[in-house]
């Protein structure tokens, strides 16, 4: 299944997106101080995010619940900051968005609080009020050139372009050689789809910092819109040397490698992208599509069920997950259950031509034909078998009838045709060869070749040459007297000099 592909603009928002160190292990919980001490949360929340276990996994959810209680016990906006992050983490962008508004509620200087509570509102489709978040920042720091930049970025997101344009102007009358004003038009003209000017102002960015990883992703998505994909593969390799890890540039690589069967590109893609964005969903999918393509259908299987898990109206996670387990683990059982899930999840918003119906059908369909085909298997191995075993019988008989026929022929040889012993010899060699190998596969043909041919020409050929009276009788010795009846020539006395034969009998009268 072809994965469906996406381009991935790189964001312009620059504000931090991880969460706040701290003591990296507590030796021992005190489990009273617990209940009541804030810092202590803290701290065990990030030792949890420290500690992943033997397969690398992070208990995301015990490092939440840990930033929330501190929180809730006045751990302030560092402890509403990373009760947000973790939330992002496991997809509950709605938990999310609320901490982030307590972090910069109690303190507006908290720019990574800022930045973060923007992204989740961009995710969320809430672009106006990620608007009206940097517009508000911008009224109070008018002097910060680049939050404004950021609100141009916003602005473009939430589809208001003419406003973006406007303020990317302002940008520009302040500092006309701000590549990252460049960038955030090029991608404000690829959503207008003015695909031109989108390269003609990644160009520009390119030549006010030639460094900006962002611009070749942009020019990179450019190409391929135009169906140029050689040049947007060469832009976002160019995007990956400068930073490997870019989250953009693996995206948009990752999705290519998947559509062209490349599943080893596509899983250190998607696997580095992943590690920038722990958040993303896309990521998790296209990164679980790689595995699948490199036969890791467990690894794969997991990560589906990770990502239903965290985002439970991913319709996508579930159809997926559910052909993994139907066209290649053939769990028919497991695929069924995961459709359930779906269907479960939004009783009463489908029709009865909804397309995840149909997908249930298909598995039905699925497992009745792998069914057959095992039961055809089933009856080609228990025919083979027994075909086997007969051929092993006869191998053997056989070793019985060669050994008769080669008897037969000592006891006959003076009366063979030579030539005849040396083709049967030929053949009874042949046959040892069949049974020294144990090559029952062969016991048929020996055997035929056997009953039909070489037997009976054996048969015909000792009863014609070699049966009792066949050889001429040797001539009687000279003047010796013929057996009476004899009517052979020799049997014939002629009549002595002037005697007269004695005629027959006269009959009688």
């Amino acid at each position: 299944m072809r994965f469906t592909h996406r381009l991935i603009l790189a964001a312009a928002l620059t504000g931090l997106l991880g969460p706040l160190a701290g003591c990296p292990k507590t030796p021992k919980v005190d489990i009273e101080a617990l209940a009541v001490d804030p810092a202590l949360n803290f701290q065990e929340g990030v030792r949890v995010l420290q500690s992943p276990d033997k397969n690398g996994m992070v208990n995301h959810q015990a490092a939440f619940d840990f930033f929330v209680k501190s929180e809730e016990l006045g751990g302030g906006a560092k402890a509403s900051y990373n009760a947000g992050w973790t939330a992002q983490i496991l997809g509950r962008l709605p938990e999310a968005e609320a901490h982030f508004q307590r972090a910069y509620a109690a303190d507006q200087s908290y720019e990574a609080a800022m930045y973060s509570l923007a992204r989740v509102l961009i995710a969320e489709e809430k672009g106006d009020q990620a608007v009206t978040l940097f517009q508000d920042y911008v009224a109070a720091h008018p002097e910060r050139v680049d939050v404004r930049n950021d609100l141009v970025s916003t602005l473009a997101a939430a589809g208001r372009y003419d406003e973006a344009i406007e303020q990317a102007q302002d940008v520009l009358r302040r500092d006309p050689k701000d590549a990252s004003v460049y960038q955030n038009l090029s991608a404000l003209f690829y959503a207008r789809g003015e695909y031109g000017m989108s390269q003609l102002c990644s160009e520009k960015a390119l030549s006010l910092n030639d460094g900006d990883v962002g611009t070749y992703n942009n020019m990179g998505v450019t190409y391929l819109i135009q169906n140029d994909e050689p040049a947007a593969i060469d832009k976002f390799k160019t995007a990956l040397k400068l930073d490997a890890n870019n989250y953009e540039a693996n995206m948009n690589l990752g999705f290519i490698a998947l559509n062209s069967g490349d599943y080893t590109l596509a899983l250190d893609a998607f696997t580095k992208a992943s590690a920038a964005r722990p958040d993303s969903v896309d990521a998790k999918l296209g990164l679980a599509v790689a595995l699948r393509g490199n036969k890791e259908y467990d690894r794969a299987a997991a990560l589906y069920d990770e990502v239903i898990k965290a985002a439970p109206d991913n319709r996508l996670a579930y159809y997926n997950a559910a052909t993994l387990h139907e066209l290649y683990r053939k769990d028919y059982p497991k695929a069924i259950k995961i459709l359930d899930a779906w269907i479960a999840q939004n009783t009463g918003h489908l029709g009865p031509n909804d397309e995840v119906f149909t997908r249930k059908d298909r598995v039905e369909a699925s497992r009745v034909a792998e069914q057959k085909r095992k039961d055809e298997e089933a009856e080609r191995k228990r025919a083979e078998d027994e075909r086997r075993r007969r051929n092993e019988e006869m191998l053997k008989s056989l070793e019985g009838q060669l050994a008769s026929m080669t008897t037969q022929i000592q006891s006959n040889a003076s009366c063979l045709d030579p030539s005849l012993v040396e083709e049967l010899g030929m053949f009874i060699e042949q046959g040892q060869m069949v049974i020294e190998a144990q090559d029952a596969s062969m016991a048929p043909d020996i055997k035929s070749m056997l009953d039909d041919y070489y037997g009976p020409m054996l048969t015909e050929s000792v009863a014609t040459s070699c049966a009792a009276g066949a050889a001429p009788a040797a001539p009687s010795p000279e003047g010796a007297e013929a057996s009476p009846g004899d009517e052979s020539p020799a049997a014939e006395a002629p009549a002595a000099e002037g005697t007269e034969a004695p005629s027959a009998a006269p009959a009688e009268g």
